[in-house]
């Protein structure tokens, strides 16, 4: 294994004895990174952890469960340099996808230097993924993902499980997209977490446009993403969210380039643009813990 640059905290959680660690002994130890931090906004923390191979699905999560970040990122490099395959575990489920643990990884990769090419390649349940950086913004090249309108009767549903007038609701793969008219609405939402529990999705993203001549006009959309399903209710930053957020609001705006806030307790700042028909989701990142 290379030798790493700066240190990096294991949280003491990953140290317990049930944990098998023959999987880590040669690796470095998992480090947790802020995603989207980004002056007054925080960002939305993930677990890296690194391996030659994978431990068993079980133990990611017991892993995951231990170090009680919203999603870790499991790595494991590929022959090829620059290629690895990534996994992401919430407390209680695998994802296909998690843009902000992604970014928190290339962020590792790149400031520790485990990384020697430019660009990362990673493989993974959504298809490839690529990351690379622009001074200190880490990019990601992530598929857009299509949204088609809800149903009737899905709409009905989530509408009254969020309890606000929404303008549309879509449906977008494994998630809903409440589009209401205003900024405050998102701002000032108090979502009742057990009823949206009861929606059969991922999440549910509250979103709206800016006002462009209001407290939060260094910015084009404003949202909100809720996931109780897989144990995060409301969701700091969410990438993939962002994966369908952006397609619609580019065309509502007819802008190429979006800022884009996550307007949650942390908050976060990302940067979406397009590229050969992939989303381009930009953001900056920190260590989140580090030695005394």
């Amino acid at each position: 294994m290379k030798q790493l640059k700066g240190n990096f905290v294991l949280p003491s959680v990953a140290t317990e004895k049930s944990f098998d660690a023959s999987y880590c002994s040669d690796n470095p130890p998992p480090v947790v990174i802020s995603a989207f931090a980004d002056g007054r906004y925080a960002g939305n923390p993930a677990a890296v952890a690194f391996y030659d191979r994978f431990p068993k699905a079980s133990e990611c999560l017991d892993l995951a469960k231990r170090l009680r970040q919203p999603v870790t990122a499991f790595l494991r490099p590929l022959r090829e340099s620059g290629h690895y395959q990534i996994r992401w575990f919430t407390q209680n489920v695998e994802l296909d996808l998690c843009g902000h643990a992604t970014l928190a990884a290339t962020y590792w990769l790149f400031h520790c230097g485990l990384n020697e090419t430019d660009r990362v390649v990673y493989h993974s349940r959504s298809g490839p993924l690529y990351a690379w950086l622009e001074d200190d913004i880490v990019k990601l090249s992530l598929p857009a993902i299509e949204m088609s309108p809800a149903n009737s009767a899905d709409y009905e549903a989530v509408q009254r499980c969020m309890g606000v007038r929404a303008k549309e609701i879509w449906k977008a793969y494994d998630d809903y997209v409440v589009v209401v008219d205003g900024e405050a609405i998102v701002l000032d939402f108090q979502p009742d977490i057990e009823r949206i529990r009861q929606i059969e999705c991922r999440g549910i993203a509250l979103s709206s446009a800016v006002d462009p001549i209001g407290a939060l006009q260094e910015f084009d959309i404003v949202s909100r993403f809720f996931s109780p399903r897989i144990a995060i209710n409301e969701d700091e930053v969410c990438v993939s969210a962002h994966c369908k957020l952006y397609p619609y609001w580019a065309k509502v705006t007819g802008k190429k380039h979006l800022r884009a806030l996550q307007a949650s307790h942390r908050g976060g700042v990302l940067e979406l643009g397009s590229l050969d028909g992939r989303v381009i989701v930009g953001g900056r990142a920190k260590l989140a813990q580090k030695d005394a």
